[in-house]
């Protein structure tokens, strides 16, 4: 009996060891292993895209080379509104009719006449130019006294034409220019109710030199303008009295008002 308990011991022990596992030997079969450790997939490539140096110097063009493709169409103007408003530089020319005031010079050629209202037609080629030329027909008209007749008139008409001087300052469709000019013309004075023996001729044919200066506007197509003219006159043969024929020199202000094309 003695022999059976101690074997039972001994059994019992040695069912203990076996499940009690070992620091340095092998794991127990009942264990549970650790998950396993899976590694993170790899991310796709991306594409690598070539960049160019940058540089604070700009790159140089030789000359020659045109910078930007030509193109046909004309300079374009943003307005505050958003539109676009095409405009394209052009010489310019006007159609202008006016009128205004004129009197001589000569003191003795003043004191027969009074002063006279003038009339005019130009047509102007080059307003947006800095050179421009002009062809006008001028006429004026005023009374005339002579020692036998007191109710003559004095009547001119002529053509002429000048060269101006014109600083055109333009913004969108508006303009504004001062100039200046001269000229060369001929009028033809008559004098009405002339009687058989006058001091004064029925007709003189004279030469013109006008020069003067002016100020001109045009908006949209409408145009005006403001000028003072003196004209310098020759081979005048008016009065008969007069050794020098009556120098037929005048000054006049006056103003037109027409359209620019």
């Amino acid at each position: 009996m003695l022999t059976m308990a101690v074997s039972a011991t001994l059994a019992v022990g040695g069912i203990a060891r076996a499940q009690t596992p070992s620091s340095g030997g092998p794991p127990d079969s009942t264990q549970v292993p650790p998950p396993p450790v899976t590694a993170p997939a790899p991310e796709p490539e991306r594409p690598v895209t070539a960049v160019p140096p940058t540089s604070r110097w700009p790159e140089r063009v030789p000359i020659g080379t045109p910078t930007s493709a030509p193109t046909d169409q004309p300079p374009q103007t943003v307005t505050a509104s958003g539109s676009v408003m095409w405009w394209r530089p052009h010489p310019g020319a006007a159609l202008l009719l006016g009128g205004g005031f004129e009197d001589f010079t000569r003191s003795n050629v003043r004191a027969m006449t009074g002063g006279g209202g003038t009339w005019d037609a130009r047509l102007v080629a080059g307003t947006r130019e800095i050179v421009g030329l002009e062809a006008a027909y001028v006429g004026s008209a005023r009374s005339i006294q002579t020692l036998t007749n007191n109710n003559s008139n004095l009547i001119s008409n002529g053509v002429e034409g000048d060269i101006r001087l014109n600083l055109p300052l333009v913004s969108g469709t508006s303009l504004i220019e001062p100039f200046g000019f001269i000229g060369l013309g001929w009028q033809h004075y008559h004098v009405t109710n002339t009687p058989a023996f006058s001091d004064v001729a029925s007709n003189d044919d004279v030469m013109t030199l006008p020069l003067g200066a002016g100020l001109e506007a045009s908006y949209r197509g409408f145009m005006v303008d403001a000028r003072f003219t003196y004209r310098q006159t020759y081979l005048n043969n008016l009065l008969s009295a007069d050794p020098n024929g009556g120098r037929l020199d005048t000054w006049g202000v006056g103003g037109n008002v027409g359209v620019e094309f």
